[in-house]
């Protein structure tokens, strides 16, 4: 999609009464956008996309490269799938800080993980410009042993290419 359509994009889905920008001098390809109002500690309620190419990453899981999998505590998961997810930024030629969205599936979720998830998930995103997301509880993920699976949106720039770079 071209930036231009991408903007157009933005303004269509942004309805009245949200800001919507052309660019900004820092030449940040994502720009969170929060209305007034109470916000969920490091989570943009939208992200703003400025150019670049649109990455959509499927569900990643706590495997590692051997296809074993992480069986630790739900914090251990979760670093082992932002290690994966990680990878396979790099590969597309882009990087945790051009997530614009994360989508967390967390088996059998219990509020009183919400500060293991955090202290993991804190680590890796740009708390400048911190992705829009969404915490969602299952029942059941692909293999009984996985606790929680993770996809998310990004952005490879456009000044890289999307030359892959080894992660």
């Amino acid at each position: 999609m071209t930036p231009f359509r991408l903007r157009l994009a933005a303004l269509l889905l942004a309805g009245p009464g949200l800001p919507v920008f052309a660019g900004t001098p820092d030449g940040a390809l994502l720009h969170p956008v929060n209305p007034p109002g109470a916000t969920i500690p490091n989570v943009s309620q939208a992200m703003r996309v400025d150019g670049g190419k649109l990455l959509l990453l499927s569900g990643h899981v706590p495997l590692r490269a051997d296809g074993s999998l992480v069986e630790g505590s739900l914090e251990e998961q979760l670093e082992q799938v932002m290690r994966n997810l990680d990878a396979t930024l790099r590969a597309a030629g882009s990087d945790f800080s051009h997530v614009a969205r994360l989508t967390l599936y967390i088996r059998d979720f219990d509020p009183a993980q919400l500060p293991a998830i955090r202290k993991v998930r804190d680590r890796w995103i740009d708390p400048r410009r911190p992705p829009a997301s969404a915490l969602v509880g299952v029942q059941a993920l692909f293999q009984p042993g996985v606790r929680i699976e993770v996809d998310a949106i990004a952005v490879i720039p456009e000044s890289d290419g999307g030359a892959p770079r080894a992660p």
